[in-house]
């Protein structure tokens, strides 16, 4: 029996069973090193036609967001699907602190939920 390429986490939501993280994106740019976000957006194409269009990265994995949003918008054309995570400081968080995080990563991600 074949596998499902996908999986329905909620009623209308599928992601692939596999998810591709870009935590690499934090280490290539190390010491003020930069990646090439267009290339790295269109090498991201290649997992994408192979049927992985789940990717996850945080804040804090360089520009990881910003090369996953652009893949998104210029290639996956918003089909893909895109997870990130917010790493704060240990300590009390405000809620001015979260939302700024947040609305930082939508800015990033090219604010695919507007």
């Amino acid at each position: 029996m074949k596998a499902e390429p996908t999986i329905e986490l909620a009623p209308g939501f599928k992601i692939s069973r596999v998810i591709t993280g870009l935590w690499q994106v934090a280490d290539l740019e190390r010491d003020g090193n930069h990646i090439d976000q267009e290339a790295a957006a269109q090498a991201m194409k290649q997992y994408f036609d192979a049927g992985l269009t789940t990717f996850d990265m945080a804040d804090h994995y360089g520009s990881a967001e910003d090369i996953a949003g652009l893949f998104d918008n210029k290639y996956a054309k918003g089909k893909s699907q895109l997870f990130t995570k917010w790493v704060p400081t240990p300590g009390q968080v405000t809620k001015e602190q979260v939302r700024e995080a947040v609305q930082r990563a939508l800015k990033r991600l090219q604010n695919r939920t507007n």
